[in-house]
């Protein structure tokens, strides 16, 4: 290593010889112990520097470090001293989208000046780090330049003063700013829990397989924008298809007019398809193929429904058929997908021969197992739980007709491509469900009580909206890349400033990649020094 002769420092009082080796002037120290801790039994010296004549001090190298303690950065006036060392470049992007969001100002109306800092504090967290806010303040202190920072304590008190009505004033401005668009998802997710102290956790169907309390949440998302605008929670023992109406109980209030609503089928049911159509909403639901209605309808068509005319993509038929379904007048546009026929065919076969192979190890059964495997079969049951089976091909013949048909109703006068579009746009509140669930890590609650649950689901909320712009802004560079969310934070955060007497400076050169990620959210370098001034 090359020695700096600007850093010099007093020669030791004791154990340090001087050598002449060729004009050269190393100084030798003989330590009681080596860097490796043993004890220096066979008195080895260790070069620790040069000797400056001029100045009778010593040009010290890195082991005289070592051995003496102190830094380089100590003495050498080329080099600042910081006080703090942060990491702020993944924060600085999710505070700039924050900012062309809107979700400052938003939240600046509100709630107070320190709440509303706080609860983007949280946000900023949660979509780096996750749901679980043990390490709140390191970060804050390390990732961010927020001001006053989260601890861990803070976070439940902040969650907790976060009340009905301050969400509600929340939504009213979001909406107000981001109007959504002429149609919106809507689908539902829950939460689990092992607390017990939240008034809304029970059993009800787990969506994850768990068998835990949970909470269910009802979501829209805009189609347009793929942006969540509203949510509310419920027991998690209310069936999703009966909380629709009290969902959209909101909307007058929200601001949420002239809209319609794209909904699965587990949504159709002859009570909200009317409420739907009573409130003058359009609608663009999934129907059940099991409804006798739906399969006579698909019996009309399905001797026609697969010609020229009414293919709408590569392997895809439809046909709209206009009549009363679930007791409104409606168009019902039954679709048959080819390839779609052919996995579900495959998928059936394989359904029968798994649960043949089930049955055939087994010696009786009792009567709610006959139900189990009684779909596809015809199964004679002896008292003493024995039995006798053969394939009711009758059965199986039946499902497989219906293999690659599925319909969709509408009170709209869209074409079948289109509602088929429309429809599978639906997926982006699916994909917003898997964000919140696994990136930022709500699958299970980790709180106690439902005073900071509510705050906790809110703030996750906003973090939802953010990590949703993350993925429109950069989904094709993260595609190319072959980079996730979590590989795209960990990228940012390698831009490094130093603080010393209320300066910051950046201390690291930006690579290529991250010019090239920040010029996807439309941010330069000039923009980050502003941030890192707070200008």
């Amino acid at each position: 290593m090359t020695l700096n002769p600007k850093i010099k420092v007093s020669m030791p009082e004791k154990g340090a010889i001087v050598r002449n080796i060729n004009g050269h002037s190393p100084v030798y120290y003989r330590p009681v112990t080596l860097e490796s801790g043993e004890r220096n039994v066979k008195k080895q010296r260790i070069c620790i520097g040069k000797y400056d004549e001029a100045s009778d001090m010593l040009i010290p190298n890195v082991a005289y470090w070592k051995y003496f303690g102190g830094s380089t950065l100590d003495f050498n006036p080329l080099v600042p001293v910081y006080n703090s060392v942060s990491h702020i470049g993944a924060t600085f992007v999710i505070d700039s989208l924050m900012r062309r969001l809107g979700l400052n100002e938003v939240l600046s109306k509100c709630f107070d000046e320190k709440r509303a800092k706080q609860i983007s504090a949280a946000v900023l967290y949660m979509v780096s780090r996750g749901n679980v806010f043990g390490g709140v303040e390191d970060f804050c202190g390390s990732f961010t330049l927020s001001e006053p920072p989260l601890t861990s304590k803070g976070t439940s008190q902040l969650f907790a003063s976060i009340t009905h009505d301050d969400r509600m004033a929340f939504f009213k401005h979001w909406i107000a700013k981001h109007h959504p668009s002429s149609f919106l998802a809507y689908d539902v997710t829950s939460f689990s829990t092992y607390a017990k102290g939240i008034v809304d956790s029970e059993l009800g169907h787990n969506r994850d397989g768990e068998k835990l309390p949970q909470i269910n949440l009802g979501c829209y998302v805009s189609q347009l924008t793929a942006q969540p605008i509203f949510y509310v929670t419920y027991s998690g023992t209310i069936v999703d298809k009966s909380h629709l109406p009290y969902m959209m109980a909101y909307n007058e209030e929200l601001g949420i007019t002239d809209v319609g609503f794209v909904l699965d089928r587990g949504f159709c049911t002859t009570n909200n398809v009317k409420h739907l159509v009573k409130e003058g909403y359009d609608f663009i639901i999934g129907v059940m193929k099991r409804h006798k209605a739906t399969r006579r309808a698909i019996e009309i068509v399905r001797p026609h429904i697969v010609t020229v005319d009414n293919r709408v993509e590569s392997s895809v038929f439809a046909v709209a058929m206009t009549g009363c379904f679930y007791g409104v007048a409606a168009t019902l546009h039954i679709f048959h997908d080819r390839s779609l026929a052919d996995e579900q065919l495959d998928a059936l076969l394989r359904r029968v021969d798994d649960t043949e192979a089930k049955r055939q190890q087994l010696k009786r059964l009792t009567l709610r197992e006959v139900k189990s495997f009684g779909h596809y079969f015809s199964i004679q049951l002896a008292p003493d739980g024995s039995f006798n089976y053969v394939r009711d091909m009758d059965k199986i013949e039946l499902a497989s007709r219906y293999c690659g048909f599925f319909c969709l109703l509408t009170n709209t006068s869209l074409s079948s491509l289109e509602v088929l579009t429309k429809y599978r746009a639906k997926n982006v509140i699916e994909k917003s469900f898997d964000e919140v669930k696994n990136y930022i890590s709500m699958k299970k609650m980790r709180t106690h009580f439902t005073y900071t649950t509510e705050g906790k689901i809110f703030c996750a909320f906003i973090a939802l909206i953010i990590v949703s712009e993350l993925g429109v802004k950069v989904r094709k560079f993260m595609k190319k890349k072959c980079m996730s969310k979590a590989r795209l934070i960990t990228e940012m955060e390698k831009i490094c400033i130093g603080a010393k007497d209320g300066h910051r400076k950046l201390i690291t050169p930006l690579t290529k990649t991250l010019r090239t990620i920040m010029g996807e959210f439309g941010l330069s370098e000039q923009d980050l020094m502003a941030y890192i001034s707070g200008s």
